[in-house]
């Protein structure tokens, strides 16, 4: 069982912006094939790496402190102190210089690859997303922002509503419109090879004609054929 979708204030551009980036990356990664996307976590990674590296190094100087003393660590304190500002600071300038609000990269079957940063402002219900779909070569194929209202896709008790935020991103993403339609047409086929034919509320099956040879007409019995001269009559 699927748990229910998390429940937002309306008031909050920050709990809106994170749901609805949040609601990316289960939809682009489940599409129809060929149109799957598949994340890519390399940035992801690398801050990861910036982080916890800094956290390992601040926890062992604290850990060797107390265990040993000011006096056998003094000597590891400044390197250690470096280190640390150093960890933070590539970290600081990987979130907001190269990340910069990119909430999903992705590449699908043949190479192409899409990249989406978001972003909102305060008090403003606004919701944009910068769109970079380009081929292997690095042609870009689509290069924009588009914007919407959250309210487009979150009703009055603060939920998100997937059908309608998918909706809108196929509406403004040239490729993802693709796959929208694919899908449809998919299961509009499905449907009506699945549908039997019915005549007058029952199934029919549809009648195959046959022509017969001369034989075959010859065989026809005599008395239908007086019938027929009767009824002309």
């Amino acid at each position: 069982m699927s748990s229910p979708p998390p429940k937002v204030s309306l008031y909050s551009s920050n709990e809106l912006k994170n749901a609805t980036d949040d609601a990316l990356t289960p939809y682009l990664t489940t599409l129809p094939k060929p149109y799957t996307f598949k994340q890519q976590h390399y940035a992801t990674n690398v801050r990861l790496v910036l982080g916890y590296a800094a956290v390992i190094i601040a926890g062992v100087l604290f850990y060797a402190d107390y265990k040993l003393g000011w006096d056998a660590t003094k000597a590891y304190t400044g390197p250690a102190c470096i280190a640390y500002f150093v960890l933070n600071g590539a970290l600081t300038y990987w979130i907001w210089a190269v990340e910069a609000g990119t909430v999903f990269v992705g590449t699908r079957e043949g190479g192409q690859k899409l990249t989406l940063k978001s972003s909102t402002q305060k008090y403003k219900p606004i919701y944009k997303l910068k769109v970079t779909y380009e081929a292997p070569s690095g042609k870009k194929w689509e290069d924009k922002e588009i914007e919407g209202s959250f309210t487009q896709w979150f009703n009055t008790h603060g939920y998100l509503q997937k059908k309608e935020f998918q909706a809108w991103l196929a509406d403004n993403i040239e490729v993802l419109g693709m796959a929208e339609k694919e899908s449809l047409d998919k299961k509009n086929s499905s449907r009506a090879a699945s549908t039997p034919l019915t005549v007058n509320g029952t199934e029919a099956t549809p009648a195959v004609p046959s022509f017969a040879t001369g034989s075959e007409a010859s065989a026809v019995p005599t008395s239908a054929k007086k019938g027929r001269g009767k009824n002309r009559a």
